[in-house]
């Protein structure tokens, strides 16, 4: 008589367990063992005990997405085995910001990315190798708490609490970049609360009173037919315009209409257009017309500006930001 053949058992590298809670709900987590020592990755997703038909369907569907993570840490841990590059989990959060900086490159603002780079030098300091798919609830608060005793990149100085909220935001950026790539299944810094969070300070905008305006218009009155940043500074006083949308002003949106010369343009910022009556006092301070496409101001980069204009303020006697 043949001898029945006996199942082999598989010894799976990552089991999917499940947590009774206090409420009867179940906590679905990964229990990995990986170079002799045990991990746990709770997914935050949750069985509810099943008293209906939709009930059921619920749980299937959460059962469904379970399997699938399980099945993604299984092929990785084979994948690391067999010294194979798995593409869908060997970039650490490093190489990923790295990726979206060369491909966002010249295609967003200098700002962001200048904050993507100096993101990735903050994450130096406390965990950059960490795999992609491996940053987790856990390491986002991690960071927060970083960041709040953090260091400014060129002084000894605590990061100001402005610069903490922008780079813990920028990580949640990065972070649904890898959503829409399909890298990650949800962005995990959606699972923080308020408390665990960075929160943004409130700010306090000063604003130049007439006689101000007037103070720096005559203490720069030698500078400004010389000056283009002078000049457009003045010019934005008196029509509302931001330095971003300044710098991008050309002559063809500036039009002559039967109520007078207008800016038409659309604002950097909130991607609208904008009709904007241009005074007289405002015309003083434009320069001679030129070609349709070419830049109504021709200005320097905004540090250099800035500082120009703090002297002049100093002078003027206004100590205002």
């Amino acid at each position: 008589m043949n001898r029945l053949k006996q199942k082999v058992k598989i010894k799976e590298p990552v089991r999917l367990r499940a947590k009774l809670l206090a409420n009867g709900n179940q906590s679905l987590y990964l229990d990995t063992y990986r170079k002799g020592k045990r991990e746990y990755e709770f997914l935050k997703l949750y069985l509810i005990p099943e008293k209906t038909a939709d009930d059921k369907a619920i749980n299937a569907a959460t059962m469904k997405a379970a399997m699938a993570i399980k099945a993604k840490r299984i092929l990785a841990s084979i994948y690391e085995k067999g010294g194979i590059k798995n593409p869908d989990n060997s970039l650490s959060i490093k190489e990923w910001i790295e990726k979206i900086i060369m491909e966002k490159d010249g295609k967003q603002s200098v700002s962001s990315i200048m904050l993507m780079k100096r993101l990735i030098k903050h994450l130096h300091g406390y965990r950059s190798y960490a795999k992609l798919t491996n940053v987790n609830r856990e390491f986002c608060i991690g960071f927060a708490d970083y960041l709040k005793s953090a260091q400014a990149l060129n002084s000894k100085k605590q990061l100001m609490q402005a610069t903490q909220f922008e780079l813990l935001n920028a990580l949640s950026i990065v972070l649904n970049e890898a959503v829409r790539a399909e890298l990650i299944t949800s962005n995990p810094m959606r699972l923080l609360n308020a408390k665990e969070r960075i929160q943004k300070p409130e700010s306090t905008r000063e604003y130049l009173t007439p006689e101000e305006v007037k103070s720096i218009i005559e203490v720069s009155a030698d500078h400004i037919a010389a000056a283009d940043d002078i000049a457009a500074f003045l010019f934005c006083c008196f029509c509302g315009l931001r330095y971003s949308d300044i710098y991008n002003l050309t002559w063809e949106n500036i039009v002559d209409t039967d109520c007078g010369r207008m800016i038409v343009t659309t604002m950097k910022k909130t991607r609208r257009q904008v009709k904007i009556p241009i005074s007289g006092i405002a015309s003083s301070f434009l320069p001679e017309s030129g070609a349709p496409q070419s830049k109504v101001f021709s200005l320097p980069a905004y540090g250099i500006t800035a500082k120009k204009l703090k002297k002049i303020a100093t002078a003027a006697g206004i100590k205002k930001k």
